[in-house]
């Protein structure tokens, strides 16, 4: 690896050397055009001037809308960068071209040695300093007078220009109008509102619908009322006819007590019994079926006789139940009293709709007062902002004629100016190390390029082969030096 390394650069000094004619013009040609035109630069001057933008001017806005005032507010972003874009318009820069051109006549000057509108483009610079509102101008030129009055003269005109540029042209006018058409629509509110207010009264619509809402807030309780009564008296005349189906009509106030006719029947029956046994027994057996048989009906009827009571009701003298005559009485009575509740219901319930007719009837007069009251205070409203807006323009314009502005000169350029640097060492310096890298560089792959193989290092080092002896071509050998015969190795 270190002879590989040794023979790269015995092979670039060999090369720098072998062609060191290339290396001196190559080094020449890059060196001495990239220097000539720092060397020979004259000196540059950059004048600088620095304007403050401000919101102490309120600008009015050109909207019907009613806005907050932004004087106290600092400018944003968009502002900064606004007025910057005026300061580098076209435009503009044409008005300083034009004023430079005539300050030169009034100074006896030609007017072509003033900028142009495209050098002061390539050359004004317009920066915003970080983190305040001031915006700095530059302008670099060699003549010290000429920086300086490129730089004021843009200052100046940016000025007037930012003025023109925030007057609204026939807005003063327009808002005029619109305030007066404004005015009378207002004129016109307020008197619908006065002619209405005559014909019914403002305040008497409010306190005679709230009187008529208390008003039927009570009927409404008294109905709520009564078909709670209602309910009540249902049920209990439903409880006093269910009592009155297990309570009989009459009652007997006299009974008549009368022997038992039953009793006195089965006697009778006995005693045929009896006789038709006797007359039996004559005939039969007293084991006989007929005979037991009759035996058998006359225990039945003792039996009978013997379960029968003495006597029984007769005669009774029935009369209406009293406990049925008051259950009546009382079912009458609250059937009357359920009857005159349903009346007044229906009554009360005739009574609200009456008043929720009537109801609606002011609240239509209430809503047609609270919109021309709303109308009346809308219209007020934009007749006073358009007002403010006629006042802010009218000011706006004095100040425009003042030539007052939102923007602040903080510094003007003024000499003495010092020297821009210019770095000529550091370009010669620069410049001399790529010259000089570029021409060795240039000659070394020229060298590599080539595929002739100039001494015995180089098939040595890529044939692998000893070399016995050299041959010279005119006594010379390949890097054009004499050749020193050798003998054979």
């Amino acid at each position: 690896m270190e002879q590989r390394s040794l023979y790269l650069i015995r092979q670039a000094l060999n090369a720098v050397f072998k062609r060191r004619r290339m290396v001196l013009l190559l080094f020449l040609l890059v060196f001495i055009p990239s220097n000539v035109g720092s060397v020979l630069k004259s000196d540059s001057y950059r004048a600088t001037a620095k304007v403050l933008i401000k919101n102490n001017r309120a600008y009015p806005e050109v909207s019907p809308l009613p806005r907050e005032a932004s004087v106290n507010r600092p400018p944003n972003e968009a502002n900064i960068n606004s007025e910057i874009q005026l300061i580098r318009s076209r435009d503009l820069l044409r008005r300083v071209h034009f004023d430079l051109a005539s300050q030169a006549s009034e100074a006896g000057e030609d007017p072509a040695t003033a900028p142009s509108i495209t050098t002061l483009e390539q050359k004004v610079s317009v920066s915003r300093k970080p983190n305040s509102n001031v915006v700095e101008i530059a302008y670099i030129d060699p003549n010290q007078e000429r920086a300086i009055t490129v730089v004021n003269t843009v200052v100046r005109l940016y000025i007037q220009y930012s003025i023109e540029q925030n007057d609204q042209p026939g807005a003063s006018e327009f808002f005029y109008e619109q305030a007066r058409a404004a005015k009378e629509a207002f004129e016109q509110a307020d008197l619908e509102l006065e002619r209405y207010d005559a014909a019914h009264g403002l305040t008497s619509i409010a306190v005679e619908k709230d009187q008529m809402l208390r008003q039927r807030a009570q009927l409404e309780a008294d109905l709520r009322r009564s078909e709670a009564e209602i309910t009540e008296l249902t049920t209990k005349v439903s409880a006093l006819e269910a009592e009155l189906e297990y309570v009989p009509e009459h009652e007997a106030i006299e009974v008549d007590m009368i022997p038992n006719p039953m009793l006195g029947y089965l006697r009778q029956n006995l005693a045929k019994l009896e006789m038709e046994k006797n007359r039996l027994t004559q005939l039969y057996t007293p084991q006989h079926r007929l005979v037991m048989d009759v035996e058998s009906e006359i225990a039945a009827l003792r039996q009978q006789i013997g379960q029968q009571e003495q006597s029984v009701i007769g005669r009774k003298k029935m009369a209406t139940a009293s406990v049925r005559r008051t259950l009546e009485q009382n079912l009458l009575e609250t059937q009357a009293d359920l009857g005159a509740l349903e009346a007044r219901r229906a009554m009360l319930a005739e009574r609200i709709s009456d008043y929720d007719a009537r109801i609606r009837i002011m609240h239509a007069k209430h809503y047609q007062v609270m919109r021309l009251r709303r109308d009346r205070t809308e219209k007020k409203e934009t007749y006073d902002s358009l007002a403010s807006k006629v006042s802010s323009l009218q000011v706006s314009q004095a100040m425009d004629e003042a030539g007052l502005s939102n923007v602040a000169v903080v510094e003007t350029a003024a000499p003495p100016l010092k020297p821009e640097p210019d770095f000529v060492m550091v370009t010669l310096v620069l410049s001399f190390f790529a010259a000089l890298l570029l021409a060795i560089g240039s000659a070394i792959v020229t060298e590599m390029l080539n595929p002739v193989m100039n001494s015995e290092i180089d098939i040595r080092h890529h044939l692998g082969l000893p070399v016995l002896a050299e041959i010279p071509r005119n006594g010379m050998n390949g890097g054009g030096e004499p050749v020193q015969r050798t003998g054979t190795r």
